[in-house]
């Protein structure tokens, strides 16, 4: 039989003053003393009474332990940085930032000291104390201008002042969770891109946020505040402006022709009488006959998309080429129709892994040719469905790959014609679309179109329309 190891009895009295003190250091928070392996005893656990550090194999909370030793009031401000670190790097959006989405970013410092809890990641809190920390030693408060001591006193009315922060914060959080819940702050690719840049030149603090005074000297209005909080972050920034883009698309659809816009003199999104001439002839009365479909005086949006689709026309071809190296490529489009061209567009797919490589050229039925794009887009990839419409906003030279879109030609740009050569002459005869590759890379021609606009014809002298 094993025997048990002697016991050693301590005094009555003085067992009973060691509970006493023991039931007075736990009876705040009774818990169940953990159990650790004491590995020099065969490997058995044993019940030890645990010390003033952190437990062996759990998990510090953050703000405790030797880590939250300086204590700093986190502020909106470091939380929307915080928040702005995660937007960035958080490439996997788990909402914590590892080492290798740390390595992607540009740091001061050693992130990782903020690490509280050790996991190996930075938490949004975590992040947050990082840019408080930073404040406070910025600022000079605390002992040798760092963080305030753990047992510093607290100036009068700094607790009100925390409470009332505290306060605004939750404010924020309940109003961006119902923001979110009803779709307010969705931003989009576009939205997020135009965010950055904005914040680049706008965000003269560099604190990632805009302020009342940045705000102002943007031109924002204060409705892009959608926490009224007095700053604006990127996500609210990046949905207000998704909002704005959508309600700018509903009231002008991105079809529309440039001439329409120009006309909608107070911006109504209709067009009146008086906004479309200022002199009537014979010819503009049947041009905005042919438009107004109602014929209530009034051409809306939709008329015009109807009126302009009912007088377009497509031509396609879609056989596959291979754009050779260093070599050149024609491609025909035969048009039977013998109709005036009103105006004329040209689409296009094209795979291509040098876009800059390539030069377009489109030959008229009449030997006319025009210079779309020559040696755009850098190294970047591809043509993906773009459009080439001399009455888009902004030139193809001003593009991005894969330029999906609506671009003014090349030549345009630069002063010439471009496919405005086109209008008012006829549709018929063999289109030709030329691709020269000045690269040491193949690609593929997928296909591409003409896009036709016909002048509506009426007889007598209303038909004979001059173009410029």
């Amino acid at each position: 039989m094993r025997s048990c190891p002697p016991v050693r009895m301590l005094p009555i009295k003085t067992a009973l003053c060691r509970g006493w003190l023991m039931f007075v250091l736990t009876a705040p928070a009774p818990a169940q003393i953990p159990f650790r392996t004491d590995s020099a005893n065969t490997g058995e656990a044993a019940t030890r009474v645990p010390g003033f550090g952190p437990l062996e194999g759990q998990r510090t909370i953050p703000g405790f332990g030797p880590e939250g030793a300086s204590h700093v009031s986190l502020t909106s401000d470091d939380l929307a940085k915080a928040d702005d670190r995660l937007q960035r790097y958080d490439s996997n959006r788990n909402g914590y930032l590892d080492r290798n989405e740390i390595s992607a970013g540009r740091w001061y410092d050693d992130p990782f000291q903020f690490d509280a809890d050790r996991d190996g990641r930075l938490s949004r809190m975590e992040l947050a104390r990082r840019y408080a920390l930073r404040r406070a030693a910025e600022s000079g408060s605390g002992a040798g201008g760092g963080a305030p001591q753990a047992n510093a006193p607290v100036p009068a009315g700094q607790n009100a002042s925390a409470e009332e922060q505290q306060r605004r914060d939750r404010e924020r959080r309940t109003l961006e969770e119902a923001a979110r819940a009803r779709g307010a702050l969705r931003g989009t690719r576009e939205s997020w891109h135009l965010t950055e840049t904005l914040m680049s030149r706008h965000d003269t603090n560099r604190d990632g946020v805009l302020d009342s005074a940045e705000r102002r000297s943007l031109g924002l209005p204060a409705a892009a505040d959608l926490d009224r909080d007095q700053h604006i972050s990127r996500p609210e920034l990046s949905a207000w402006l998704a909002q704005q883009e959508a309600l700018q698309g509903r009231a002008v659809p991105r079809d529309l022709p440039a001439w329409f816009v120009e006309k909608d003199k107070d911006g109504d999104g209709q067009i009146q009488m008086s906004e479309f001439a200022d002199q009537w002839t014979d010819e503009l009365y049947d041009e905005f006959a042919a438009l107004d479909l109602n014929n209530d005086g009034i051409i809306v949006a939709d008329e015009c998309l109807r009126s302009l689709n009912r007088l377009q026309e497509e031509y396609t071809n879609q056989r596959f080429q291979v754009i050779p190296v260093k070599g050149v490529i024609r491609s025909d489009i035969d048009v039977k129709e013998d109709r005036r061209i009103a105006d004329l567009d040209v689409q296009l797919q094209i795979t291509h892994t040098h876009d800059a490589h390539l030069n377009v050229f489109l030959i008229g039925s009449d030997g006319q040719r025009v210079e779309l794009f020559t040696g755009v887009g850098g190294h970047d990839d591809h043509f993906d469905n773009t459009i080439l419409d001399e009455e888009a906003p902004r030139s193809i030279l001003r593009g991005a790959p894969p330029f999906a879109g609506r671009y003014q030609t090349e030549e345009l740009s630069r002063g010439g014609k471009g496919l405005k050569r086109y209008y008012g002459a006829s549709m018929g005869g063999t289109w030709t679309l030329l691709v020269e590759a000045n690269s040491d890379r193949p690609g593929v021609l997928h296909g591409w179109s003409l896009i036709f606009r016909r002048v509506e014809e009426t007889p007598g002298p209303a038909s004979e329309k001059e173009f410029d």
